[in-house]
Parts: structure tokens; sequence; C-alpha cells
């Protein structure tokens, strides 16, 4: 056995050299000494336990502080009287954080001398918190009186008198053209005379305006345009608010034609009423008239329609027509109104036809007077049609024939 090991060792390579080990990357936690380390490290850092530094003695404060005075003993009952109970607020009491300014019930001129309108401006360091007076401080610059204080600057001046002598020209020049009656106001009459359309009006053409395809053909001309028609019946709006304001009125419409024309009267005075210091209330009632048969007036005029006309006893009433041709037809109407006693009759048309037979009749408030010419357009209709125009125009025979019932 020794000849075989001999042997084998004898042919096999060298040992290596042993080298030293790596020390390990990483401690383990697990570790037995890591208690001991944990109250090693900690026990001098540690804040709790028995002071380290030298701390005065109770003895040498309470030597210190022993002459001050001390509270007087606590008061008992004398004589068998009690004393009074302490004074607990209630619950509702709510103590006052700021100054509360009562000036209706109690202590107002207290109040307003107090507290001072315009307190003095204060100037605060955000460092220390002080806070000091800002006018004497330095920071807001002190004007140093000069000569010129109380003066009107020269450019200032020369500018007022160019305003001055603007305005002087323009008044003189006012004044001029009223000599040459080149500003005429106009009267009452004058202006009702503007409103009347000549017989010769040629009118406006068709190619102008849009209008319903199924009207192409059955029409002359426009009369009124549609614009026209909304600032007209402003305008009679503002008249009669002025006129009527400050009264409950009832507006009888007049049906059929007269529905568009007396929701734009009303909405007019709503707007007039609800931006003005005199207010309108209005109740809207309808009655429907028919006098006419194709283009003809008819002798027997039909009132149709709307609830008892006694509720009308005592009222301020407002008739809203469309049109008002010979008169008779209106008439009719204000004598079946007044036999329930109503306090005040108005009468409002958009138009006004004159005819070659009329009966003396107009109404109190009227938008254009027209030749006597057969008129359709907003709301007014030949035969139930044309009611969707918007303009008012003049029908031709075409149409007359095309829509004759």
């Amino acid at each position: 056995m020794a000849t075989q090991s001999a042997q084998k060792g004898a042919s096999d390579p060298p040992p290596r050299p042993e080298q030293p080990g790596k020390p390990a990357r990483y401690i383990s936690k697990y570790r037995e000494f890591v208690k001991h380390e944990a109250v090693k490290n900690k026990s001098q850092w540690k804040t709790m336990g028995p002071a380290k530094v030298a701390v005065p003695s109770p003895n040498d404060f309470l030597q210190k502080h022993s002459k001050e005075p001390k509270l007087a003993p606590k008061k008992k009952e004398e004589d068998g009287k009690k004393l009074l109970p302490l004074s607990v607020p209630q619950r509702t009491y709510r103590p006052v954080i700021r100054i509360k300014k009562n000036f209706i019930i109690k202590n107002a001129v207290a109040v307003i001398r107090g507290v001072p309108k315009k307190p003095r401006p204060f100037c605060v360091d955000t460092r220390q918190g002080d806070k000091y007076p800002l006018e004497p401080s330095g920071l807001v610059p002190k004007y140093i009186k000069k000569k010129n204080y109380g003066v009107t600057p020269k450019y200032v001046t020369r500018r007022n008198e160019e305003i001055k002598r603007e305005e002087e020209e323009y008044e003189a020049s006012v004044l001029e053209q009223l000599k040459k009656k080149a500003m005429k106001t106009l009267s009452d009459e004058e202006r009702t005379n503007i409103l009347k359309i000549s017989d010769n009006w040629p009118g406006y053409s068709l190619d102008l305006f849009t209008y319903p395809q199924h009207y192409y053909g059955d029409l002359e001309y426009v009369l009124i345009p549609h614009g026209i028609i909304v600032d007209r019946t402003e305008r009679l709006a503002k008249d009669i608010m002025q006129d009527l304001g400050d009264n409950d009125i009832v507006v009888l419409c007049v049906l059929k034609g007269g529905y568009k024309f007396c929701a734009d009267l009303v909405e007019h005075i709503k707007n007039l009423s609800r931006n003005s210091e005199r207010f309108i209330s209005m109740k809207v009632d309808f009655v429907r008239l028919k006098s006419y048969h194709n283009d003809q007036s008819m002798q027997d005029m039909q009132i149709m329609g709307g609830d008892d006309l006694s509720k009308l006893a005592g009222k301020n009433v407002l008739i809203v027509e469309d049109i008002v041709g010979t008169g008779r037809t209106m008439k009719v109407l204000l004598n079946n109104i007044e036999k329930y006693k109503p306090k005040m009759i108005k009468v409002a048309s958009l138009l006004v036809k004159r005819t070659s037979r009329p009966d003396g009749y107009r109404p109190d408030y009227y938008g254009f007077e027209i030749p006597d010419l057969f008129v359709v357009g907003y709301a007014l209709d030949y035969n139930e049609h044309f009611r969707d125009l918007n303009h008012i125009c003049v029908i031709n025979d075409h149409g007359k024939t095309k829509y004759r019932v």
C-alpha cells in the first residue's frame, strides 16, 4: 500500500498553494452580536433616563420665589348667606369676534365715531412681526410744496377752451339750421301724414325679398316690409305705455288677422314696462269677427269665440285689430262691448284703409294708412291663405282666382 501511494503521489501534479478567502459582502442581521451592538451604539444617544448635565435643585427655585405674595384664602359662608353662583352664558350666546355695526337699533353714533372710515396705513415687518405707521416710515414719498400747487396747467386750460369753443360753434350751427327750417320738429299731424301711403305708391319689388315659393305668381308687390312693421309696432307700444301706464288693462285681440300684430304689440309693451317705473298689468282675451267673403265686405258681421264679455265691466279694454276699413265692423264690436260698461275702451289697429265709403271712424292708435287695396300677409288672409307671409303684400287677380271659394 505504501509503495502504491508513493507511486501515485509521484505521478500527480503538485498541490496549489492555499489562498486567503475574501470577506463577506453582506452581514446577516441574525447574528448573535447584533443585540449587543444595538445597545452599545444607542446608549450614548438616548434621551430618556437620568439627566447627563447638572440641573439646579428644586429647593433653589422654592427659596427664590418664597417672598412672592400668596393668594387670599377662600371665603366661607357667613351668617347663613350663600354666595351668588357664577353666571353661565346661554347656549344661544355667540361672542362678537369683530366690531358689530348696528346702525338701526343702538350705538349708531358711537360706532360711526369709534371706527375710522380711513384707518391709518401700517407697515408690518415680516421678519420681526413689528407693526408701525407707514407715513412717517420713509417708504411713502412726501411731496414738497411748490409754487404751482392749485394752479391748473396751461395745456388743460387750453383744451377746455377748445371744447367750449366747439360747443358754441355747434349750437350756432343748430340755430342756423333751425332758422332755415332744415331741422324742423314734426307735429303729430305732420307725423301722421308721413305714415300715409299714397295711392300711386309703386311698392317694393318682390325680387328684393324672400317669401314662400307656393305664393309665386300670386302677389303684385310688397306694400310694407316686415322690418318696418316691427319698428312701427314698437313705437305704438311706446305711445300706449305713455297713455295707459300704471293701469290694469284687458287686451282683446280680434282673430284671426290680428293675432300676430297683437303678440308683437304685447311683447313690446312688456319690455317697456319691465324697464320703466310705470307698470302695466295685462290680460289677453280673444274674439273672432268675420266680415269678409273672398275680397268683398259682408253686410252682416259675425262675432264668434271669446269668453263671457260681461267680465269686461269696469275694466280698461284695449282692442287690437289688424285692419280697419269702413269702420262699420269696429263700431258693431264697440257697441256690443259698451253694453257691459267698461271703464275705458281704446282701439289699436295696424292698418287703416282709405275707402270710398268710410263711416268716419278712426282708431286711437294705428300704424299705417294705406290705399283701398286688398292686402295679405302678417296674419292677414285671403280665405285662410297668406297668413304665413311676413311682409304685407298686395294680392293680384291670379291669386284671387286661385284661392277663391
